[in-house]
């Protein structure tokens, strides 16, 4: 796949436009109608910002950027256009639509949400992003909003039910498992003395931290998958400097330091929080390893017994 910071020249396209920042369930629907019969013929492109107001600040990463990338590619997708949106932003909506879409990027067909704004003062709508292909006589698909528990799937609700330790409700508007994939690094080994060996990891400063707690979730090794505890938070009973994901992956004793490992959380356990001698907390992380076997039963293709440590 392509990436582009700047408008390139492209010929004869099928575009989706929007914000794609989370690639949840309803961008993943306007992306997929580059799919279709009518763009069988057309180079697959995404265009978006790389900045702009859906990336104000507080508006925390619920995808990498790779993992975006990597599934936009998986998706069929060819070019992924993310110019600044300051060069742009003052394109009055037939400007934009005139002299980028059409001149520029040669767009034969063009998709997007029912909610979808453009041009300067986000004055154009889907309306009348329709009513300028059917002047150009080109192709547009305007998609339907994605809807779960009676509301419209937004990146915004998924980061809510993140915060909230909800990564089930999380899981259902992005289509698959909240997820990161971030590099081991190096902590107090004191979980190694407890018999329960944990991988440390930082969050980017841009990227959301969900709630803190213990969790159930999949930590993949090599491409094996295995079950897994996660606390997130600044470990209260030995403590953290700042907020980390740590982990025990259950069944896997690799030295992973330096690697980038991808957890996925599952079900929220239990809150975090201090336990008053440190074999209550290895008593605790045993009684959580129990749990989090069963909730990733259903993730996993392995026996769960085949996990039980004695």
């Amino acid at each position: 796949m392509n990436i582009y910071n700047q408008i390139p020249a492209l010929k004869a396209t099928a575009i989706a436009l929007g914000c794609f920042d989370g690639i949840h369930l309803g961008h993943r629907a306007v992306i997929d109608k580059l799919n279709t019969p009518e763009a069988e013929s057309l180079d697959k492109a995404v265009f978006s910002f790389a900045d702009g107001p859906a990336f104000k600040k507080g508006a925390e990463s619920i995808a990498s950027f790779d993992d975006k990338c990597s599934i936009l590619n998986e998706m069929g997708v060819s070019e992924l256009i993310l110019p600044s949106f300051d060069s742009v932003k003052d394109y009055p909506p037939k400007a934009f639509f005139r002299n980028i879409l059409i001149k520029k990027l040669d767009a034969r067909l063009l998709v997007c949400g029912e909610n979808y704004r453009f041009g300067q003062y986000a004055a154009g709508d889907a309306d009348m992003l329709r009513e300028l292909c059917e002047a150009q006589g080109i192709g547009c698909i305007v998609v339907p909003s994605v809807m779960y528990g009676g509301e419209i799937i937004s990146s915004s609700r998924i980061r809510s039910a993140l915060t909230k330790g909800d990564v089930q409700a999380a899981a259902k508007m992005l289509g698959r498992q909240f997820s990161y994939c971030l590099e081991v690094v190096h902590g107090r080994k004191l979980g190694r003395q407890l018999g329960t060996p944990t991988i440390n990891q930082y969050f980017p400063e841009d990227f959301l931290i969900p709630a803190f707690g213990v969790y159930a979730s999949v930590t993949e090794v090599d491409g094996t998958r295995y079950p897994s505890v996660t606390n997130i938070g600044v470990k209260p009973t030995v403590g953290s400097n700042k907020p980390l994901s740590e982990t025990w992956i259950i069944g896997c004793n690799e030295d992973l330091y330096g690697q980038f490992i991808r957890v996925s959380l599952i079900s929220y356990m239990r809150k975090e929080f201090k336990f008053s001698s440190i074999e209550i907390l290895k008593q605790a992380i045993h009684d959580d390893s129990i749990k989090s076997i069963s909730l990733t039963a259903d993730y996993l293709n392995d026996e769960v017994t085949d996990w039980i440590q004695n």
